[in-house]
């Protein structure tokens, strides 16, 4: 129930993963937080979805960054909770070998995340380019070691002694260097001294695709090092994904004295000599705060243009169908020729054989995420033509799937519906600055107070980009509220 009496030193609108881990960071540092959710349940952009008995989760359940020591761990440790606890446990989160495939026209690659099996699959694949892929994981190692720490801290310490000041402004300026140079090199020019074979280039930019929303030419150095860097630790596959996952944050919440208040969407905020004096909802009450954190879905605020371009199919499969060595997450390019990648490549999303509830005895439920062909057709028209071609690729993969895969719909409605933010509201936000550091990033606006931080709760893998931009802004926001 909304306290309308009771004055927060902060509100943030929008219970998606980036604004739950915000507000807990914040209450768990003695602030006062109250967050407003439109929708029913946690989880804002990312949420279940039932169809025909099948159960899906729009947006993530392949996540980067849980592994021991990463951000997530020393995250979940200032928050009270044992990650290490919890993975042993099972229940929220699953540990799969290999956690992700990518299969191309010629090539089937388990991408497993320990270093050993992945170079002997890499070199099963690809025997001609072992010495290359080596120079490559050299290279990579080089640049971690300098920008790796830094991603990873949940809260800064100060240093407290002249040599300790000394050594964290070396460890500064090496960092500011090598992230403002990979920052400035476009990936494939990256990679082009180490003459990789055209298929690992493709192989490489599926997951630079699926991770970031960008292509080799479009994407950095700095995109490319994180998530090699990534893809070589741990991928937790989280079951019920962002949902469950904000259900636990919900509770840290509420154990620290803040409040969660669903089905309130905010209207306007209330400006007191231009900053924040609380907000307004859409029936008219009124809740009191010096700062606001907008959490909104990511449709409303800069991305790459390929994430606004995805669409996602629904189908049903007789799980007899699978063959055994398809992986629960998978990545396909299913031609060389086509010249526009984002154009010829699908994302599958499958749940596991023995998760109970997501779908008929027997059944599978199976999501296909790809990115639309940049036209002037209505979405509708093009995704009606696109089920055909999906289907097609599905069977080619599949090839005893005919007959008993079935398509259950797409995400045409949810799209349009995530896009909706009151006028006034959207009027009073203007942003002013990107604020981009450590791997995370949020928006200043031009109110004193008044943050921006995107729901990318619709991504089809989390990467850290998150729980970073999170860390940022909590930091910042504890300082000011």
């Amino acid at each position: 129930m909304l306290n309308t009496s009771r004055r927060y030193d902060v509100i943030v609108i929008g219970a998606g993963l980036e604004g739950l881990l915000c507000a807990a960071l914040l209450a768990k540092r003695g602030k006062q937080v109250v967050v407003l959710e439109e929708a029913p349940t946690a989880g804002g952009a990312s949420f279940r979805l039932s169809k025909a008995g099948y159960t899906f989760i729009k947006g993530p359940t392949l996540f980067l960054g849980f592994e021991r020591d990463g951000l997530y761990d020393r995250l979940f440790t200032e928050l009270g909770l044992s990650l290490s606890l919890l993975k042993r446990e099972s229940v929220l989160f699953r540990k799969t070998q290999p956690p992700l495939q990518i299969v191309l026209p010629d090539h089937r690659l388990d991408c497993y995340t320990e270093p050993g099996e992945l170079a002997e699959e890499l070199r099963r694949e690809f025997p001609d380019q072992v010495q290359e892929l080596k120079s490559l994981w050299s290279e990579m190692d080089r640049c971690e070691e300098i920008i790796r720490p830094r991603m990873h801290q949940a809260q800064r310490t100060n240093p407290s002694t002249a040599r300790e000041w000394i050594k964290e402004f070396q460890e500064r300026m090496r960092y500011s260097s090598a992230v403002r140079t990979l920052r400035r090199q476009r990936a494939d020019d990256f990679l082009r001294p180490h003459r990789l074979e055209p298929e690992i280039q493709r192989g490489l930019e599926l997951l630079l695709l699926i991770f970031n929303g960008r292509t080799m030419e479009e994407a950095s150095g700095l995109d490319l090092i994180h998530l090699l860097g990534l893809l070589q630790r741990e991928m937790i596959t989280v079951s019920g994904g962002i949902p469950r996952l904000s259900e636990l944050l919900v509770k840290v919440i509420q154990e620290h004295h803040g409040d969660v208040v669903y089905r309130q969407q905010a209207a306007e905020i209330i400006l007191r000599h231009r900053s924040p004096d609380g907000i307004r909802t859409v029936d008219g009450e009124t809740v009191h705060g010096t700062s606001v954190i907008l959490n909104l879905p990511w449709p409303s605020v800069s991305v790459p243009s390929a994430f606004q371009r995805e669409f996602t199919l629904y189908f049903g499969v007789a799980g007899k169908a699978v063959p055994l060595p398809m992986k629960e997450h998978l990545l396909f390019l299913h031609s060389y020729q086509q010249p526009s990648l984002p154009d010829n490549f699908l994302y599958l999303q499958m749940n596991s054989a023995q998760e109970e509830g997501a779908a008929p005895k027997g059944q599978r439920a199976l999501q296909v995420i790809g990115y639309l062909p940049e036209t002037d057709r209505p979405r509708r028209e093009v995704l009606q033509t696109l089920v055909q071609s999906v289907t097609a690729h599905l069977t080619w993969l599949m090839p005893f799937s005919n007959g008993v895969l079935t398509f259950l719909g797409d995400d045409l409605g949810e799209t349009e519906a995530a896009t909706r933010i009151p006028i006034k509201l959207a009027e009073q936000v203007r942003t002013t600055r990107r604020v981009s550091r450590d791997g995370g990033s949020y928006d200043l606006t031009s109110l004193k107070n008044l943050y921006l931080i995107p729901d990318l709760g619709r991504r089809p893998v989390a990467a850290l980009e998150s729980a970073r931009s999170a860390v940022e802004l909590a930091n910042l926001v504890a300082k000011n509220a």
